[in-house]
């Protein structure tokens, strides 16, 4: 079994600071989709469909 040579430092940091940058984008991406799905359930809860099958499910308990 050969051993290879210790990684290139640089090229270690580059490749971080590219992970970050993705990471980043990604946590935007989901605070984006977060506020997204809470305006969708908004509306869903101001739906008279769902008032009413709230209402229901209340009486059933």
């Amino acid at each position: 079994m050969t051993q290879q040579p210790p990684p290139d430092m640089e090229r270690m940091n580059q490749r971080a600071a590219k992970v970050q940058e993705i990471c980043k984008r990604a946590d935007a991406e989901i605070l984006i989709l977060d506020d997204l799905i809470a305006q969708l359930e908004e509306k869903i809860r101001a739906s008279p469909l769902y008032s009413y099958r709230l209402h229901k499910a209340k009486r059933l308990l």
